[in-house]
């Protein structure tokens, strides 16, 4: 859109209750106009009508009062030029209605009556200015070449201009009185809107808590009530071998219990590694991707895995911990689940539409499809993890992680080939 045409439709734009006023008083105009003219043309002395021309602007009046429920919304931008345009049309008809009836004071009273009503129906100045000024100079025209006295013409220009300033006057606190209402319904609309962002982002992260409550709630049920239950039914087992000084039993016993409470205090430490990463940390810094990956590669690589970094990796504005748990995670994942008498990790990203895009591939023993939701879940194992010290959240922490900040993580896998991780970061 030009700038002629952003002039045009700021200057027809009129809020939502003007034009609800506006229509209610172009409605009522048709019918006054043929009540006024009924009084006129019957109790008064010999008028000249202009045939048909009253019924054509009630018609038009009454069209354009209806105009908004048409066209709703749509006609907010350019209402304000139509109400000028037929408000001055119909002023210039009354001019040479009143040029042809010699000035009839029933005639002029209308005539002003009409001129101040349709000034304050305008909704900036351009339009007040151009309405007085043409209206004016029409009029003067009209009254000069006329065979009005010299009394008359002076009391009509002088009582018509006082009624312009005064129209003037009035306007011009309307009109800035309207701009008022204009800019703060803007900044009402701005902050409304800000508000629902916000609203939709708590609600969004009230969503997040309670599905990580529920995921929770879960765990206390199942996973960490299942070791408790084996310590009481130990624990039990063991004071009756206190009973019967079974020291071999005891030993047993009590070996089993240390294993049991190692799996619970794995369980609640993968329960806080996971909640602490449910919000985009303050203490976001820029982080070297090339040096920190340089680093995890150093301590993670050996004789028998291998870690490629295909190109120089970018330097993110991110939190340095949550990105160092995800490439350390998706390394051990990649060395841990390798059967090849060498393990292959290779490291690579791309840049589009604003995103990075990683990915951590490898040559291990591949994710069958159906499993490829399953292990971004918080506490679930494949059946190929037989590590005990494993609880399963490495992957449910990445992919919190990710979506943190706003990203997304995938893989594509084929058994026994190998599997790539693939995550995005916003630039």
């Amino acid at each position: 859109m030009n700038k002629f045409q952003k002039t045009i439709r700021k200057l027809g734009k009129v809020e939502d209750f003007e034009i609800k006023n506006n229509s209610l008083v172009l409605f009522l105009i048709g019918p006054s106009l043929f009540i006024y003219s009924h009084f006129i043309n019957n109790y008064g002395i010999d008028t000249v009508k202009i045939q048909g021309a009253r019924e054509l602007f009630a018609l038009l009046f009454l069209i354009v009062s209806i105009l908004p429920f048409i066209f709703k919304q749509r006609i907010k931008h350019y209402f304000g030029w139509i109400v000028f345009l037929i408000m001055l049309l119909f002023s210039h008809h009354l001019i040479i209605n009143l040029s042809i009836n010699d000035f009839n004071i029933q005639f002029l009273l209308g005539f002003y009556v009409f001129n101040f009503g349709a000034i304050l129906l305008f909704n900036n100045r351009t339009f007040i200015n151009f309405f007085l000024v043409t209206t004016f100079a029409h009029l003067l025209q009209k009254m000069m070449v006329s065979n009005i006295d010299t009394v008359t013409f002076k009391a009509i220009l002088s009582s018509f201009t006082l009624l312009y300033i005064f129209s003037f006057i009035i306007l011009s606190g309307s009109t800035l009185f309207r701009k008022k209402i204009a800019r703060l319904n803007k900044t009402l609309n701005k902050k409304s809107k800000l508000k629902t962002l916000d609203l939709e982002k708590k609600a969004k992260d009230l969503q997040e808590k309670n599905f990580d409550l529920e995921e929770f709630a879960k765990v206390v049920s199942h996973d960490l009530k299942t070791p408790l239950r084996n310590v009481l039914a130990l624990s039990n087992w063991l004071q009756q071998d206190i009973e019967d000084n079974n020291t071999e039993s005891i030993v047993t016993h009590l070996k089993l219990i240390e294993k049991e409470v190692i799996q619970m205090d794995l369980i609640l430490e993968g329960v806080l590694k996971y909640s602490l990463q449910n919000e985009v940390s303050s203490s976001n810094e820029k982080v070297n991707l090339d040096d920190l990956v340089n680093d995890l590669k150093r301590l993670c690589e050996n004789d028998k895995c291998s870690i490629i970094i295909k190109k120089e990796l970018p330097v993110l504005e991110i939190n340095k911990t949550q990105i160092q748990l995800v490439f350390q995670n998706l390394f051990q994942n990649a060395i841990k689940f390798n059967d090849k008498e060498i393990c292959k990790v290779i490291v690579d990203y791309s840049l589009k539409d604003e995103f990075y895009t990683f990915s951590v591939a490898d040559n291990g023993v591949g994710i069958e499809e159906k499993y490829y939701t399953k292990i971004f879940t918080l506490f679930q194992k494949l059946d190929i993890e037989k590590d005990t010290n494993s609880m399963g959240i490495g992957l449910s922490v990445v992919k919190k992680i990710i979506n943190t900040n706003k990203g997304e993580i995938y893989l594509i896998s084929k058994l026994n080939v190998g599997t790539t991780f693939y995550f995005t970061i916003p630039v």
